[in-house]
């Protein structure tokens, strides 16, 4: 469900700093700052909670890259300087940039991997 719930949930953060700083400043990054913020505390959360308290590998709790995502949706409000389409392409660009810019991070998890003499996938 992540690739579904990941970019609905962050996007509205990401249009809540987007708005404050294109109203107050004329700034299109607030999806871009918003991104860094919540990578940083996930990052944080990942090793404080997994890493160093149960000892957990980071690998397999890696958070997802929003930072591209982010940089398409200030990059069209700022081409666009228009709400509406920032909502409809920029949202839909928002969500549709997010899973393939996280396939590379977990490809390590789709190769074929020999146990005990037998061929997982």
């Amino acid at each position: 469900w992540w690739p579904i719930v990941t970019p609905i949930t962050t996007i509205t953060f990401c249009a809540a700093l987007q708005y404050y700083n294109w109203v107050n400043y004329r700034q299109p990054f607030g999806a871009t700052l918003s991104s860094l913020a919540l990578g940083t505390g996930k990052w944080i959360a990942v090793f404080t909670s997994w890493y160093w308290w149960s000892n957990y590998p980071p690998n397999f709790v890696m958070p997802a890259t929003l930072i591209p995502s982010a940089l398409v949706l200030d990059i069209v409000l700022l081409l666009t300087r228009n709400w509406t389409v920032t909502a409809v392409i920029g949202a839909w660009m928002f969500a549709i940039l997010f899973y393939p810019r996280n396939w590379q991070f977990f490809a390590y998890s789709h190769a074929p991997l020999v146990v005990d003499g037998a061929l997982l996938s």
